[in-house]
């Protein structure tokens, strides 16, 4: 009997041994910057070298990297985290508040100085568990269940810099301000939105010929950013909450978003008919989505599938990013409003990208 305890006993801990390296919320970049930040509020100064080895630190190096800051904004914002943080600069950063949109990096930075107590308390919450349990449950309704898994393996980061959410490197990063005000809309939506950009396992459709890549690219776009965005922005766009916000989501994801779906048709006809020698590029479609990664108009596009009664088959099909522009044609029909649809020249020239990409390398 005591042989069997013991082995019970041997395997409790070494079950809490994996628990304790399971996947956990990393606050080593937020905690260098708080130490920062005492050293700023007293009068203190911060050096290009000790600004340089903070940026190194894996969760504002992967946040910086993708963001491409350059170095002239790397710089500017490190005075003027000095500026704001020290104490001689109060009178006047309270004027440079009320005029926030010519004092952008100050505001931002701000808002870490004004709430910093409410900030380090909620940051210390999100190493529970729960909080993990809640971005996984999220993520997963909106996704079949051959793709509801756990990847123990993604890091997740917190910072202090900006004001954004992001994946990249296999990994998720979220500013403390942004994850802060989103989660007080719904428990964990933010982190779910950006763990569905890695759960969904996107395919990487390569391009065969250039003229493709644009649109290639724009297609796996609307798709990854419109799928998502179910899980939060019908909060975000919540007129009954009051709730700071440094971006207005619904300027930033409903800019005419009509008209960029018109555009996308024209695009698509425009290639059939040309044979592919008049196409638009990546960078032209991403200026034609307002440079929102896909946001604008994939939550659109999303929107109506979902209200017109396609939850089901868009999650069923949800890394194939053909069947989402069938998807959008067929509820587009059924909407009220009614939003535009694509024609039947754009419709059948993406069943030939599909034939051409998806369906070969399903077979691959």
């Amino acid at each position: 009997m005591k042989n069997l305890i013991k082995i019970f006993f041997l395997i409790c801990c070494c079950c809490s041994v994996n628990l304790a390296k399971a996947q956990q919320v990393d606050l080593a970049s937020l905690n260098a910057f708080w130490k920062i930040t005492d050293r700023l509020k007293q009068g203190d100064t911060l050096s290009r070298k000790e600004w340089k080895d903070f940026l190194q630190l894996e969760g504002n190096k992967v946040y910086i990297e993708n963001q491409a800051f350059s170095e002239q904004f790397l710089e500017n914002y490190r005075k003027t985290l000095q500026f704001v943080y020290h104490p001689k600069n109060a009178v006047r950063l309270k004027k440079m508040m009320d005029d926030k949109l010519n004092n952008w990096i100050a505001y931002k930075i701000n808002q870490y100085k004004d709430h910093e107590q409410v900030l380090k308390a909620y940051a210390a919450q999100l190493q529970n568990p729960a909080y993990l349990d809640s971005i996984y449950k999220k993520c997963w309704a909106w996704l079949p269940k051959r793709l509801q898994v756990k990847t123990p393996e993604t890091k997740i980061f917190i910072i202090g810099i900006d004001n954004d959410a992001l994946v990249d490197k296999g990994g998720i990063v979220f500013t403390l301000w942004n994850v802060y005000n989103q989660d007080k809309l719904n428990y964990g939506i933010v982190g779910a939105h950006e763990l569905h950009h890695i759960l969904r396992g996107q395919r990487s459709l390569k391009a065969t010929i250039p003229a493709d890549e644009g649109i290639l690219y724009a297609l796996q776009a609307v798709l990854n950013e419109g799928s998502a965005d179910m899980i939060d922005k019908k909060y975000s766009f919540d007129p009954t909450k009051d709730i700071v916000y440094e971006y207005h989501f619904e300027e930033f994801l409903l800019t005419r978003p009509d008209s960029i779906v018109k555009q996308l048709d024209t695009a698509l006809q425009l290639m059939a008919q040309s044979q592919s020698t008049t196409f638009k590029t990546v960078k032209e479609y991403r200026n034609l989505m307002n440079y929102s990664s896909g946001h604008n108009p994939g939550y659109y596009m999303a929107d109506i599938i979902v209200r017109n009664g396609y939850r089901k088959q868009l999650i069923a099909n949800i890394q194939n990013p053909f069947y989402f522009i069938y998807l959008y044609n067929k509820a587009a029909k059924k909407d009220k409003k009614p939003p535009p649809v694509f024609s039947k020249t754009a419709i059948d020239f993406c069943k030939q990208l599909e034939q051409r990409y998806w369906k070969i390398s399903a077979s691959s």
